[in-house]
């Protein structure tokens, strides 16, 4: 009996006129076409919404975790080809610079503490405070043992090229991992 209740519900909705169950199918297309189209819009003022002060620090993230990746390539995507330093860096011996540490077989873990920036147009100054940990691999903070570990405060001059921040100088000094655990 259940069955032919279910068959019967069946037939009945064969037998709507044909235009109706049309209608019905295209208000359905249409209804799935606005949902998608309303998140793609949601997707973009979200994506509009990063303020220029949240992108600088999501780029020294990144440029950490691609750093802890030993990913040279990420790494540089953030550095302006015109970068100049104090110590007499340019674009192509940070590279270098790099390719020094990141050969060595050791893990790099790196932690960035805290981020801070000052933006006056299209120049930004960033300071990162970041703990590195060499020789193995640390998943935690806590888990950081402050012998093992050093500190750095870093001080990066972005600029924006062609919409993008990238880092034009830098300095940075060692200043123990302590104060920053």
């Amino acid at each position: 009996i259940a069955m032919d209740r279910k068959l019967n519900k069946l037939d009945s909705i064969n037998n709507f006129p044909l235009h109706l169950r049309e209608r019905d199918r295209v208000r359905g297309v249409f209804g799935i076409s606005i949902a998608v189209l309303l998140g793609l819009f949601i997707i973009a003022a979200c994506a509009k919404g990063v303020s220029e002060e949240d992108r600088l620090k999501q780029i020294i993230n990144e440029a950490a975790e691609a750093a802890q990746e030993k990913d040279i390539d990420e790494v540089r995507k953030h550095i302006s080809k015109s970068y100049g330093d104090q110590e007499g860096n340019d674009y192509d011996s940070i590279r270098r610079l790099l390719l020094y540490h990141f050969i060595r077989a050791e893990t790099v873990s790196i932690f960035v503490r805290s981020v801070d920036a000052d933006i006056k147009g299209d120049t930004a100054l960033v300071k990162a405070n970041v703990v590195l940990v060499r020789g193995k691999e640390v998943k935690s903070i806590k888990d950081i043992i402050p012998e093992s570990a050093v500190g750095y405060r870093f001080e990066f001059i972005f600029k924006k090229e062609n919409k993008e921040w990238k880092v034009v100088s830098g300095t940075w000094q060692n200043v123990g991992a302590a104060g920053l655990l």
